[in-house]
């Protein structure tokens, strides 16, 4: 990958995250009898904060052709196989499953963010290094919320 600028770091970041809120709000409309509504609901409005945050820290809007390639960037990373695929995966089934898939997602984008920062110097490397950081808090929030569904 090839990022220019802390800007492109960040849009990056913000695609990643409107994956993840297209993937929970299609996921409420699909399994809306299924055990997990208030809990998808929860990791919906923490994708939206960080879309948030993220858009905040500087996202830049790229010209056509590069958004559309810092896009299909983005798409590879974070749920890449979309809700069937966190379906076949048993996300839904209960409320454990879903904090498990959901922990797994931000693993990989922990992992990924780092690569990019460990790839990139100045102010883009600072950004994904924040990024990355804003996400291992989510993550550990993640792994509470799982410690408390099994605990129930």
């Amino acid at each position: 990958m090839i990022v220019r600028n802390a800007g492109e770091a960040l849009y990056i970041a913000c695609e990643m995250e409107k994956r993840a809120i297209r993937l929970y709000e299609r996921a409420l409309a699909v399994f809306s009898d299924g055990p997990c509504q208030q809990a998808v609901r929860a990791i919906l409005a923490d994708e939206r904060n960080h879309l948030n945050q993220f858009a905040q820290m500087g996202a830049e809007s790229p010209d056509f052709e590069r958004a559309q390639l810092l896009s299909a960037q983005a798409a590879r990373v974070l749920f890449s196989g979309g809700l069937t695929e966190a379906h076949r995966k048993g996300a839904f089934d209960s409320v454990p499953a879903l904090y498990a898939f959901a922990a797994e997602e931000e693993r990989e984008a922990i992992a990924r963010y780092g690569e990019f920062a460990a790839q990139l110097t100045g102010p883009a490397a600072a950004a994904f290094t924040a990024i990355q950081l804003e996400e291992k808090q989510h993550l550990l929030h993640l792994n509470e919320l799982i410690a408390q569904a099994k605990e129930e």
